[in-house]
């Protein structure tokens, strides 16, 4: 059976930068045999977590009508996640992070309740693609951390980033080529 990697992506721009990088690790993935999908949170319905706590009786988030239960059921079910984000003040996407912050059932799930998120598989993968305009060294070094306490609360194996600075830079195109590829590569070792 085909394994299967979806890809989240966190900007409001559907073809822009981090989108595109996205799609290349799709890409990837799929040029190994896997089965792809393409999540755009922007598009989606997501409320924000609203620290209720009820989650941390069940291990289940007590807001229903949105669009977060579907992603709930998929971050069950596949064998890698590709997070995409634009970088914006230092830290990933509002969208990006207001689906992150609802997986705070996970977290007590593996953290309070001592279970596996992924029962009975192999450990699912996560990888991180972004972009940013700014050539600053830092840039990356907040949503880091963001992206990697995601895939340890959802159970996943951090399987590296992809990430491309400086996309104001009107000599971008040698770059951008370059990240396009390692974004391909990194799709391809998910699976």
């Amino acid at each position: 059976m085909a394994k299967k990697v979806l890809g989240m992506l966190g900007s409001p721009r559907r073809d822009g930068n981090s989108a595109q990088l996205l799609d290349a690790a799709l890409e990837g993935a799929r040029s190994a045999g896997a089965d792809t999908e393409r999540l755009d949170l922007a598009a989606m319905d997501l409320n924000p977590c609203l620290e209720c706590r009820a989650c941390d009786a069940a291990a289940k988030c007590s807001q229903h009508g949105d669009d977060m239960g579907g992603i709930y059921s998929k971050i069950r079910q596949v064998d890698a996640i590709v997070l995409s984000s634009p970088i914006f003040f230092m830290g990933v996407t509002a969208q990006t992070k207001a689906m992150i912050d609802r997986c705070q059932c996970f977290w007590v799930e593996k953290y309070v309740m001592g279970r596996r998120v992924y029962d009975g598989r192999d450990r699912p993968k996560g990888l991180f693609v972004s972009c940013a305009g700014s050539s600053k060294p830092t840039i990356f070094e907040p949503a880091l951390h963001v992206a990697k306490a995601f895939f340890a609360a959802i159970d996943y194996q951090y399987a590296g980033e992809v990430l491309l600075g400086h996309t104001d830079d009107p000599g971008l195109g040698p770059r951008k080529k370059v990240a396009l590829e390692q974004a391909f590569e990194a799709g391809k070792r998910l699976v």
